[in-house]
């Protein structure tokens, strides 16, 4: 997902990547109350048939799901900021707490759209003075696309 925003005088843009939401969090709760409930009742079923060997597993299958559901919503916390300006090119690659910046001169930078073989995705480089930063990894291939013609 692309969000532009320009500035009034025109000097600055600003674009903000963020991958496809999975699910907001209140969805995830919810799924994680309905699989604990389920699961929950699963084994008082079984506690109440004498299996009492099967309670630990679904114990752990609780944790589980709760990670995994937990790592996909963290997943969604990562985006990048790319702000252009008539002298620097900025970006922002922001995973919750964790912020990396990196500056480059507009006038030594490029902006390369790199194409793969074997139907893999291309993806966006910066290059700078030797240094290359990808850009926009998480994005689809039409979104990739339309963001290169937006910022080359």
């Amino acid at each position: 997902m692309i969000q532009i925003k320009k500035s009034k005088k025109g000097t600055l843009d600003e674009f903000i990547l963020r991958p496809n939401p999975s699910m907001p969090w209140r969805v995830i709760k919810k799924i994680y109350l309905f699989f604990f409930i389920f699961i929950l009742i699963i084994s008082l079923i079984l506690c109440y048939f004498g299996l009492y060997l099967a309670i630990p597993f679904y114990g752990i299958e609780v944790l589980l799901l709760g990670y995994a559901l937990y790592f996909t919503c963290l997943k969604s916390t990562f985006y990048q900021i790319i702000r252009i300006s008539s002298r620097l090119i900025e970006i922002k690659t922001i995973q919750g707490k964790k912020i990396i910046r990196e500056e480059f001169n507009r006038d030594w930078s490029k902006f390369r759209l790199v194409t793969t073989y074997f139907n893999r995705p291309s993806y966006i480089v910066i290059s700078s003075q030797g240094k290359n930063t990808r850009i926009g990894d998480f994005l689809c291939e039409k979104e990739r696309l339309e963001l290169f013609k937006k910022i080359s």
